[in-house]
Parts: structure tokens; sequence; C-alpha cells
């Protein structure tokens, strides 16, 4: 199947961005708690609270929310990918159907990762686009079989 391949890959690069981005919480979440140069930054946060429908989270809520479920989000995508692949009666058109998606995705996100500077980002969301672009690319070169 023309890109399947590299989709799969794709793929299974989400999920391990998912998976590096996870570790990376999980340590900077520690470093927040213990490391005592981060105690007044980190109770500054966890003081500030916002009235949100009768809950009131802390900055540093949000910031451990988001993060955490960023790499949820990301597992979920791949998951995604691989459930519309698998059912697909067309997996060359399922092809040339998400990948254009997850390339957008992915810049969308290494553009927010120039942003704010995150080296990781930059350089896993460059390498999931082009595994996707890869993979769309080839999918696209390939005439079609008989219908």
């Amino acid at each position: 199947m023309p890109g399947r391949r590299w989709f799969i890959s794709g793929l299974a690069a989400t999920w391990v961005f998912g998976l590096a981005h996870l570790g990376g919480f999980l340590q900077a979440a520690r470093t927040a708690r213990n490391d005592p140069r981060m105690s007044d930054l980190t109770r500054a946060m966890r003081a500030h609270q916002t009235n949100l429908l009768g809950f009131h989270p802390s900055i540093l809520d949000f910031r451990e929310y988001f993060s955490l479920n960023f790499s949820i989000l990301l597992w979920l995508a791949a998951a995604l990918g691989y459930a519309a692949l698998a059912t697909a009666p067309d997996q060359r058109r399922a092809i040339r159907v998400l990948s254009p998606c997850y390339v957008a995705g992915m810049v969308l996100l290494l553009a927010t990762s120039l942003h704010f500077s995150v080296p990781q980002g930059l350089l896993s969301c460059a390498c999931v686009a082009i595994l996707f672009g890869l993979a769309w690319r080839r999918a696209e070169a390939t005439p079609a079989g008989p219908s």
C-alpha cells in the first residue's frame, strides 16, 4: 500500500512524541515541587486562583492540566489514525485524506514551539510532519488501482 509505512511511522512518532512530552512534564512537575529555587514561583502559581463555574483552579493547576492533556491528545491522535486506517475500505484514500490533516496539525504545533522557543517541540513536530508528508506524497504519486 503506497504511503502506508510512512503513515504508520508518523503515527508511531506521534505516540512517541506524547510519551516524551509526558516524561518532560513529569520531570518539570517534580522540579517545581522539590527544587528550593522554584518554591517562590510554585507558591505564587498555587496562590493565584480563578473562579470558573464554582471551581477555583490555580495557575499551576492549569499548567499541569494542559501539559498532561497534551500528551493524552497526542496518543489519541495516533490511536484515531490507526483506527481510521484499519477500518478504511480504501487505505490509500484514507492516507491521502488524513496525512494532510496531520501535517497541518504538526505545522501549527511547530509554529507554537517556535513562538515559545521550545526546541524539543520544533524537532518533534518537524519529524512527525515530514513522515506524514512523505506518506501523503507517496499515496498521491501512485495511481489508483481498479475500483
